[in-house]
């Protein structure tokens, strides 16, 4: 499912750097707020979860049971322990869950890492209750003009373009039965920016953006 393969000490780099400060989050809280109409007792499969960021998140936040999935084990080792997460191995396209048994499904930064769009998207409607959403958060090819990695690390730029699109995931979710309901560009804030990295805007926190797709 990977692009890359996560060994311990990628796994705990990635913890440690890619992971957003839960404070940077808010501006996602209220968006899967808006999207997810959350309610105690749901049940929501983090697929591709990580080191947990999300899932630990969406526990705290909604009082959800999370289901994270993920296929490798060293990040598997970095998500949280609770007694709302459940830590499964498992891909998009082989799910270790029974049929309609989730209410929602969670995508991070996840569909470039899969090899086939269609046949993840048939696997999720089979583990998705009747009219349970996908919300995706992800970079697009196209809709890069609000990110600030960007502008730092051109090289970002050209990777995502080689990922699926808009048109490709609609595409593929649409033949398993999905539709596409919104789609909407959230900023993520990094109060604390590494050393040596140009702030722009004098003291503004830096700020990034990334597409949330509800289906």
């Amino acid at each position: 499912m990977a692009r890359i393969s996560y060994d311990e000490q990628t796994a705990a780099a990635f913890k440690a750097v890619r992971e957003v400060p839960r404070d940077g989050l808010s501006e996602w809280r209220e968006a899967v707020r808006r999207h997810l109409r959350p309610s105690q007792g749901m049940t929501l499969v983090d697929i591709g979860a990580g080191t947990g960021q999300f899932a630990a998140a969406f526990s705290d936040w909604f009082d959800l049971s999370v289901l994270a999935v993920e296929p490798s084990a060293a990040m598997r080792d970095q998500i949280p322990r609770t007694p709302a997460i459940q830590v499964l191995e498992g891909t998009a396209s082989a799910l270790p869950l029974p049929d309609e048994s989730a209410d929602a499904v969670w995508l991070s930064l996840v569909l470039h890492h899969i090899p086939d769009l269609g046949v993840a998207a048939h696997e999720i409607r089979r583990v998705l209750r009747p009219s349970a959403p996908i919300l995706i958060r992800q970079g697009f090819p196209g809709r890069l003009d609000r990110v600030e990695l960007v502008r730092w690390f051109p090289e970002t730029a050209r990777a995502v373009e080689t990922y699926p699109s808009v048109e490709d995931t609609c595409k593929a979710f649409a033949a398993a039965g999905f539709h596409q309901d919104a789609l909407e560009q959230v900023p993520e804030t990094y109060p604390d920016q590494p050393r040596g990295l140009p702030r722009p805007g004098g003291h503004v926190p830096p700020r990034r953006h990334h597409d949330a797709q509800s289906q």
